[in-house]
């Protein structure tokens, strides 16, 4: 099996003679209990927030019950609000090159058809070697880091 959230992960599925995967995707399986555990860790150890019921780092019944809409995102709708309105608004998607969950080249399609005033070094689309959490991986997460560095030394001028 090749992984969703990360297509460079590849793992073996236990049931292949099901008609459809019966296992979970390889990339997102082994990253479960570590990102549960950060997750509580910090909701209840740094943010000091208990909430009632057990936390699920991914819920199957909220996914299937999400209204995505039939256009593009709502909140591509603000963008262009916010960069018509502020001039200074600079922007930068980061995206992983094997994510097949939110692929970039979707991003691109859709920045792509702003308005030429939200164009050019405005919004910057950046691909990093990795999947949905690109910057897990070492060198992703210090190239994302410095080219946000960078963009905010830039607006600070």
């Amino acid at each position: 099996m090749t992984g969703l959230y990360d297509a460079s992960v590849r793992g073996f599925d236990p049931y292949p003679d099901f008609g459809s995967p019966g296992f979970g995707d390889p990339s997102g399986e082994t990253g479960r209990a570590p990102l549960t555990s950060a997750a509580v860790d910090l909701l209840t150890r740094k943010l000091n927030w208990r909430p009632d019921g057990s936390y699920e780092l991914s819920n199957a019944a909220v996914t299937w019950a999400w209204d995505f809409g039939a256009g593009p995102p709502q909140s591509l709708f603000e963008l262009r609000q916010i960069l018509a309105t502020d001039p200074k608004m600079k922007v930068l998607v980061g995206h992983g090159l094997f994510d097949l969950v939110t692929p970039y080249f979707r991003s691109q399609l859709v920045l792509d058809q702003l308005p030429a005033f939200a164009s050019g070094p405005r919004v910057k689309l950046t691909v990093y070697p990795g999947g949905l959490m690109f910057y897990s991986r070492d060198a992703s997460g210090q190239a994302f880091r410095a080219e946000v560095e960078a963009m905010m030394k830039a607006a600070a001028k």
